[in-house]
């Protein structure tokens, strides 16, 4: 550390232009560096999708979601695998261990995936890669008051989608309510009756009149030829003119496609219904590929939109806007970062009441901070709420090296006659061990939090890493730049006689009392100590801080089997209550089948307060339309969410089912949770056809081929394509939508056998009603059921208990199990984790310690004052009703550095005292009346650093409760460790005197409180 300093007083130049170099490369870097909301941290989750239309949630498991668990578990280092069968869809979930590269991951599942054998019928696998990349990072809606849904659509797809998907950085751009047309064919069952035409005979026919292929070759006057066979349908009417030939009354006559069918270009029928402020429309949600920059994307995204030529009967509306959000935050935090800058400055400027002092102090944040910017960028780091959280720590403590050396160079400049650049040297040497050994143990600290396993070690590990760099930083300008500054600016400041202030007067009078009553303060010390624990029952804990919320998703589940037309009935008087809310800006609409889904966006002004009267009011309102229909309000957001998950698995189905009602009604009206069900909860009514074998083969068919035609009655065919308005568009044939608007309609249709003959359905088969379950659900290849409800208090201990509690008194059918996941799982593993990296932070402190002062009894000394940040911090999380959640354990982390750094400045000078003989006491009472200012200074610089973090509503998962407990924690920590340091200091060193017959002078007791008269060099 002395050759730094020497060659910084030796080389100014070299000094400056290195400074110049940092602010130019540091501005350089936060201007190019990339912006988000979030670190892009794999989550590590896939999600496999198969669409299979029409297929029941037991038909579904047993085509597909068996296959996808035979082939999908064989993956290597896979955790868990969830399956679920859904009508029409099959959902597989894969969660891998957090060591999986997630790149690599979905190389294995795309692979997997590739060799299942689908049955005909299921669409493409959509195989989903989930993380903060995979949330919308811009989205919009289109409307208008004329245009129908599939010429939106058909803009959106034509115009919009393609200029979205060449921006740089672009992901994936979903769309919802999209509509295209198709050429419908409506037979009506009435006329082909008549007319003798069967549903076989007009898709033969069609599919005779459309087609292309190559006929071979031929040889025509010495060439040789290809032959292209086309007969091509060109327009609705040529489609409408097709002759068919059919076998009526009196004999084979012929007839169009229009005397036994509606012909139509039309909108496909309609699966989902969407809408914007009441308003149909078709929405758009832009995704960004990971680590691009989200704010860049979306400002190219806006711009491209911005300059299309939009129709003026439509209307594009701006709903979620990432690139918003994320300047929020990043301004925010920078505000947080210059008013914590602004408090250190007045902080330093009233101990050392010299502007030149303060200056050459202060000179040390931003030198410091851009300094990280510049190493953040090359790591490819970028600027997101936990980035800018560590700069916003660490704008208190990078000050504080700077701040020990400045105020020992003014001291000393202040009382020493002779005033050259050896005074700059001696006075930054003597203080540059402690401040570097103080800045390797925050050093220390920071370093286990950026190894915290699991998810939310890696949302972490950023901020650690900016502390980290910041610190480093730190010590290099302390012992760099402000020894030289203070060399060109300091050194010129008028002789002044030290004398002792009314706060080392009192604080020297308190210490002598302390080291006369050793024994009394360690007792007072750690009563203070026990009864703060008492506290620890009283203070709400949860896993993470509930943000306010700024949109919501309002869910409403009708019961099963509920047509489209009923619950879009339904959503639209939701709509009508929505509207009478002053706080909501935007309202979209999703009706798909049963399920009603809203996504509502609130004014930008509301109060948290508001938004609690809005869940109420809402939830009553919307609960009052259908007592059948469940309902969910939750707020949107990736921080803050909070949600009960029991896991219930073991016995057989009609157990699990038992136990799943069993758990949701014991677990209703407990206070701070709500919406509690099970994901068995529904059970839908469906058509079961069942053949008669025997029948069906007196009439020469079989079995597959019956159903086989009850599925073309009811879900229809694309029997071939043609160009309309220069767009490629489906035939799609059916029969008309109310011809089959009861089972005795279905069954009264007739099928051609394979004699000609017609055969009625009714002859050899039934269609009867049966119960089957909406979804089913297996983990790990066995069948379980999920308990979830929304936890909307902050105290999540509390009403996790309180399920436990109720859980106990629960009598489950024999081989039933159960666990617990969601919130409570991860509030247990990252308080574990937490705890952990406390542990290995004092282990690395002391280690740290040991080779800085060469002994033991200096370091256990030292450690003896961190019980004491505790009892700070719990009392400040108690006083303003903070949670003890994982921002908090952050802050007591960060506490047991600071305190540390402050035992190390003190201790450091008594070492020093030692070595030039001082006895005990008068080298005790010596550093403290020495090291009192600086250490004040240094504990109220980060005070007032964090001060704007701890009155402020961003910050997101570094919140207040972080703030206010290492604010509260230093407060009492620092008054403890001027006190109990010294003392445990000196009755350590006693006893180790009497243990061994040493002869150490500890000196004699002085009850007035002043030092012995001595003669230090200062």
């Amino acid at each position: 550390m002395q050759s730094w300093i020497k060659f910084s007083l030796k080389n100014a130049g070299v000094i400056f232009i290195a400074m110049l170099m940092v602010i130019a490369g540091g501005i350089y870097s936060v201007k190019t560096m990339k912006m988000e909301s979030m670190p892009n941290v794999d989550i590590p989750f896939i999600v496999v999708q198969v669409p299979y239309i029409g297929a029941t949630p037991e038909q579904g498991l047993e085509d597909i979601g068996k296959p996808m668990e035979e082939t999908l578990s064989g993956i290597k280092k896979l955790d868990n695998l969830y399956i679920e069968a859904h009508s029409n869809v099959v959902v597989g979930i894969l969660e891998f261990e957090m060591s999986k590269d997630m790149d690599e991951a979905e190389k294995d599942v795309t692979t997997a995936v590739a060799t299942i054998n689908l049955p005909e019928g299921t669409e493409k696998p959509e195989i989903i890669k989930d993380g903060p990349s995979a949330m919308p990072v811009f989205t919009f809606a289109l409307s208008s008051e004329t245009a129908n849904q599939s010429d939106l659509t058909q803009f959106i797809n034509e115009r919009i989608k393609p200029a979205l998907t060449g921006i740089d950085g672009a992901g994936r751009i979903d769309i919802s309510g999209e509509t295209e047309k198709e050429l419908a064919i409506k037979l009506d069952p009435e006329k082909m009756k008549q007319r003798g035409v069967t549903y076989e005979n007009v898709k033969q026919t069609l599919q005779a009149h459309n087609f292309s292929f190559p006929a071979g070759q031929v040889n025509v006057e010495d060439k040789t030829f290809n032959v292209q066979a086309n007969f091509k349908l060109d327009s609705v009417e040529d489609v409408k003119a097709v002759q068919l030939l059919a076998q009526g009354p009196v004999g084979v006559h012929n007839l169009t496609l229009a005397d036994v069918a509606d012909v139509s270009y039309t909108n496909k029928k309609e699966m989902v219904v969407t809408r914007l402020n009441e308003k149909p429309a078709v929405l758009v949600e832009m995704k960004a590929q990971p680590g691009s920059n989200t704010v860049e994307v979306v400002s190219q995204a806006k711009k491209k939109i911005d300059a299309l030529d939009l129709p003026t009967e439509y209307t594009l509306t701006k709903l979620y806007d990432t690139s918003k959000e994320v300047k929020t935050s990043v301004d925010g935090m920078l505000r947080e970062v210059l008013l914590g800058t602004l408090f250190a400055v007045i902080v330093t400027f009233l101990f050392l009441r010299n502007i030149r002092a303060t200056i050459v102090a202060v000179l040390s944040i931003p030198l410091s901070i851009l300094a990280s910017m510049i190493t953040l960028k090359y790591f490819g780091y970028s600027l997101n709420m936990m980035t800018l959280a560590g700069i916003a720590v660490a704008v208190g403590r990078v000050i504080d090296d700077s701040i020990v050396v400045i105020e020992n160079v003014y001291r000393r400049t202040l009382t020493s006659p002779q005033r050259n650049e050896k005074l700059v040297l001696t006075a930054a040497k003597e203080v540059g061990g402690a401040i570097t050994s103080s800045t390797l143990t925050t050093i220390a600290v920071f370093g286990p939090l950026s190894f915290v396993p699991g998810i939310i070690g890696r949302f972490f590990a950023p901020f650690g890493i900016t502390v980290i760099v910041a610190l480093a930083f730190s010590l290099i300008v302390s012992l760099t730049v402000v020894p030289l500054l203070a060399k060109l600016f300091l050194l010129k400041i008028k002789h002044k006689e030290e004398k002792e202030s009314i706060l080392e007067k009192a604080y020297q009078r308190t210490l002598a009392w302390v080291l006369n009553k050793r024994t009394v303060t360690i007792v007072m010390a750690v009563v203070l100590f026990a009864g703060s624990l008492v506290l620890v029952p009283l203070i709400p804990k949860n896993f993470l801080p509930q943000e306010k919320a700024v949109s919501y998703r309002l869910t409403g589940d009708l019961p099963a089997g509920t047509s489209l037309e009923k619950a879009n009935r339904t959503a639209v008087k939701i709509e009508e209550i929505l509207q009478q809310e002053k706080q909501v800006k935007h309202t979209q609409t999703i009706v798909n089948g049963e399920y009603i889904r809203f996504a509502i966006d609130l004014k930008d002004d509301t109060t948290k307060a508001q938004t609690t009267d809005f869940e109420k009011r809402v939830r009553t309102e919307v609960e009052k339309l259908n007592n059948q229909m469940r309902v969910a309000l939750s707020p949107v957001g990736i921080v803050g969410t909070s949600g009960l998950a029991l896991m219930v698995e073991g016995g057989n189905a009609k157990d699990l089912e038992t136990a799943g009602k069993m758990i949701t009604k014991k677990l209703q009206n407990i206070e701070g949770l709500e919406n509690v069900e099970s994901n068995l909860s529904g059970v839908k009514e469906q058509l079961q056809l069942e053949i008669n074998d025997e029948k069906a083969a007196e009439k020469g068919l079989n079995p597959i081929m019956v159903a086989g035609y009850v599925r073309q009655l009811i879900a229809g065919d694309t029997v071939a394509n043609m160009q309309v308005d220069g767009k490629t568009t489906n035939i799609h044939l059916s029969l008309a939508g109310d011809a089959l608007d009861s089972i005795d309609a279905i069954m009264s249709q007739s099928m051609t056998g394979p004699m000609g003959q017609q055969v009625a359905l009714s002859d050899v088969a039934t269609l009867e009603k049966a119960p089957s379950p909406s979804a089913l659900y297996r983990l790990n290849q066995q069948e379980y059921v999920q308990i979830s409800g929304r936890i909307t208090t902050d105290n999540t201990s509390g009403v996790q208990s309180e399920v436990d509690k109720r859980m106990a008194e629960l009598d489950l059918p024999e081989g039933i199990t159960y666990h617990s996941e969601g919130q409570a799982q991860a509030m247990n593993e990252g308080f574990t984790n937490m705890l952990i990296a406390m542990a290995v932070a004092v282990v690395l402190v002391f280690i740290v310690m040991l080779v800085a002062f060469g002994n033991m009894l200096m370091p256990v000394a030292i450690l003896t004052s961190l019980p004491f940040l505790f009892s700070g911090g719990l009392l400040g999380l108690y006083l303003t009703d903070q949670a003890l959640g994982m921002p908090a354990l952050v802050g007591f982390l960060m506490l047991i550095g600071i305190v540390v750094t402050n035992a190390i400045v003190l201790m450091d000078r008594v070492k020093q005292n030692e070595k030039k003989g001082m006895e005990l006491r008068a080298a005790l009472l010596d550093a403290g009346k020495t090291r009192l200012r600086p250490i004040l200074m240094t504990a109220l610089a980060t005070i007032g650093a964090l001060l704007p973090l701890a009155l402020s509503n961003e910050g997101g998962l570094i919140s207040q409760s972080l703030a206010i407990v290492v604010i509260s924690g230093l407060l009492t920590s620092t008054l403890l460790t001027l006190v109990i340091v010294p003392t445990t200091y000196h009755i350590m060193k006693s006893v180790k005197c009497k243990l061994f017959k040493q002869k150490v002078d500890i000196g004699t007791e002085l009850h007035s409180g002043t030092v012995l008269a001595f003669q230090n060099e200062r």
